[in-house]
């Protein structure tokens, strides 16, 4: 059996993570044996890590309390208004908020109550095209895949072998080919929550989703969307203009298939 991406892969000691841990996933992951530690450690280092380390996804994990992998916080700048204040890191966790021991005299102005406020700023999403977005989107949709292909259980090299996801895969794993674009939009906020009674009776918060569509071109999409934030790719070929026209003649709905779930208002959740 062999990896996904590379189609060698001699060492299959990890599971894999279709979107990495330090974004909050711990319930969508492919069992070991699917990709192989050589990929998985291509992935970490060249794709993910510098996704993650965006000005967005960091500011979006800090102010969202989402843990890195190793469960530890994720530091961002805020700023104190205090002509003594300024611009310092701090952590944020469900308590509050933690700042450097360095940082002294902000704590003392915090002590004395001369600062009673701190601003968080809210960095808009990633400015499409970017070839980091666009290779990640690109190894999770194969992954995405092999999620729904295979589940729990084995594959066979079939899977490997299918010449319509060559191109993706080769685009994913070594950067190979032309850019591969991809849609990006929001489609709720971070705040949205949801509500299924089949799931739960209380209103809840999605960090992340993902589905696939069909256009009647019969073209195939992979759709994720991370906070609020849709992200949409091919598999088969570079281009997403049949994507637009799906949206144009579906209204602009998202492709997200939601079954008994349905949007609540913020308040909603307040009420519970």
């Amino acid at each position: 059996m062999a990896c996904i991406f590379c189609r060698k892969g001699t060492g299959f000691k990890t599971v894999e993570h279709i979107i990495p841990e330090s974004l909050g996933n711990v319930d969508h992951v492919l069992p070991k044996g699917v990709v192989c530690d050589a990929c998985n450690n291509y992935f970490a280092v060249k794709v993910e890590k510098p996704l993650l380390e965006m000005p967005y996804f960091i500011n979006l994990r800090q102010r969202n309390v989402i843990r890195s992998k190793k469960r530890r916080l994720v530091p961002d700048k805020v700023l104190f208004p205090h002509p003594k204040g300024g611009w310092v890191d701090a952590w944020i966790d469900e308590q509050g908020f933690i700042l450097r021991s360095e940082d002294t005299e902000i704590i003392e102005l915090l002590k004395e109550g001369k600062i009673k406020s701190m601003m968080i700023p809210t960095i808009p999403e990633v400015i499409y095209p970017n070839p980091v977005v666009s290779r990640f989107l690109a190894k999770t949709a194969l992954e995405m895949v092999a999620y729904y292909t295979f589940g729990e259980g084995p594959y066979t090299d079939d899977f490997i072998d299918q010449n319509n996801l060559h191109p993706l895969r080769e685009y994913a794993r070594y950067g190979i080919g032309p850019f591969w674009p991809y849609h990006q939009r929001r489609i709720y906020t971070e705040d949205d929550c949801f509500m299924n009674t089949d799931i739960q009776p209380t209103p809840y918060e999605i960090l992340h989703e993902f589905d696939f569509l069909m256009t009647d071109l019969e073209h195939v999409y992979s759709v994720m969307v991370i906070m609020g934030v849709e992200y949409v790719i091919r598999l088969s070929s570079p281009e997403i203009d049949s994507y637009h026209q799906w949206l144009g003649a579906n209204e602009g709905r998202s492709p997200i298939r939601r079954g008994k779930e349905y949007m609540v208002s913020k308040d909603s959740k307040k009420d519970q």
